[in-house]
């Protein structure tokens, strides 16, 4: 069993030796946050749909979200209340609270104010988050008594039912606890997130928190936020749509040393090995998912090159489904690299492809595909730059589950 599991290609996190999984933790591992989660009925199944966090001691915050155009109503608040400075979160899950003009971004102000004052804390320390069908209102019938319940209910052993209280098409939770061991002294890094399907980031098509008892500086924290999501969660992909949703938070101890030299890029490091861990599971667990492959490209002529032609390897409905069907079809990767470079200058070749060790067109490619993990490698032979992110393939059980999500 890998160290990361569920992730078995541990070589993809790029975590320093000194990270460790905590068996059993959760988001409200590190010192000085509790959580819970609970029903009010937004879900028909009857499971967990709300979810409380907050931060009981001072912390710093740095907070990204989507780019779509149109965003949902929680981000629309969160960003009025700016990126820094949150100490708790309140989430629903079950329905989006996207598309629904003022009277949405009313109802995530209201879920805002519930909670500030069930914890003590200003309407914009709190950030609002919700996740679901686009489209429709919120019932809030429901969630204005289910709130105070909730926050009433966080206890330090919280952090499972926080993350079940997020989900909606999960089939695993995606949350865990993690020791670095650094100069003299071990701090913690928890997280919950969700994501499994509408998986396109360009800041980042999910929920994700990440706590930590680190101390670090508000400019710290941000700089390390903005590395960690630049080569986790906005280089994964399930089905290339973008959601409305999309936030990335994270919490950090403000009272004591800050973090600082060596200490400091090692707790970088470790951050975005954790925020990877957490997106290669989305990759994992995307919709009907059987295999998560890392696609890389090299030989690029420059950076945005390289991210153009991975993505469009990565996201083509062909390719994916080759995968889906352990099919090492050379054609389709050709196809979409031409694609890609469509009116590119220079000369264009026929890419060089590898599954792993093993060339696309060796007899073995074919058992390399039985993996649910492993390695494509798309050498253009253009340049110098490179660029990879996580794909997963496109199945049957893909088309079922979205055909029959709203109805």
């Amino acid at each position: 069993m890998s160290t990361f599991d569920p992730i078995q290609r541990a070589d993809w996190l790029g975590a320093p030796p000194a990270l460790e999984r905590i068996a059993g933790g959760s988001v409200t591992s590190p010192e000085g946050y509790a959580a819970a989660g609970v029903a009010c009925g937004l879900k028909a199944s009857g499971h967990r749909d709300l979810g409380v966090l907050v931060a009981t001691r001072p912390t710093v915050s740095w907070l990204m979200d989507t780019t779509s155009a149109l965003p949902s109503a929680p981000v629309m608040l969160n960003r009025a209340h700016g990126r820094g400075g949150y100490r708790a979160i309140v989430v629903n899950s079950g329905v989006a609270n996207a598309a629904t003009g003022e009277p949405g971004l009313e109802d995530a102000r209201r879920m805002a104010e519930l909670t500030a004052f069930a914890f003590g804390v200003a309407t914009d320390e709190v950030a609002v988050s919700s996740t679901g069908v686009i489209g429709e209102r919120l019932d809030m019938d429901r969630i204005p008594p289910a709130i105070p319940d909730a926050c009433a209910r966080v206890a330090g052993d919280g952090g499972a039912a926080f993350n079940q209280a997020i989900c909606t098409t999960d089939a695993t939770l995606k949350g865990g606890a993690f020791a670095l061991a650094l100069n003299g002294r071990t701090v913690r890094i928890g997280v919950a997130a969700k994501g499994a399907g509408m998986i396109r980031p360009t800041m980042a098509t999910m929920l994700a928190y990440v706590t930590t008892d680190a101390t670090l500086t508000q400019d710290d924290l941000r700089a390390a936020t903005e590395r960690a999501c630049g080569s986790s969660f906005n280089r994964i992909s399930v089905d290339g749509q973008m959601s409305p949703s999309d936030t990335l938070l994270v919490l950090a101890a403000a009272d004591g040393v800050p973090l600082a030299g060596p200490d400091l890029d090692i707790f970088a490091d470790a951050l975005r090995a954790v925020c990877r861990w957490a997106a290669i599971q989305m990759v994992k667990d995307g919709e009907g998912a059987d295999h998560v492959v890392r696609l890389a490209v090299t030989g690029a002529h420059d950076i945005a090159e390289a991210e153009r032609v991975a993505r469009a390897v990565a996201e083509s409905p062909l390719v994916k489904t080759a995968i889906a069907g352990r099919d090492p079809n050379w054609g389709r990767i050709s196809q979409a690299v031409g694609q890609a470079l469509a009116g590119a200058s220079g000369r264009v070749l026929e890419p060089e492809v590898w599954l792993d060790e093993v060339a696309l067109d060796d007899p073995s490619a074919g058992a390399v595909m039985d993996r649910t993990e492993y390695d494509v490698t798309v050498a253009l032979g253009r340049g110098e730059a490179a660029y990879a992110l996580w794909v997963s393939d496109l199945t049957h059980a893909y088309v079922t589950l979205n055909a029959e999500y709203h109805t």
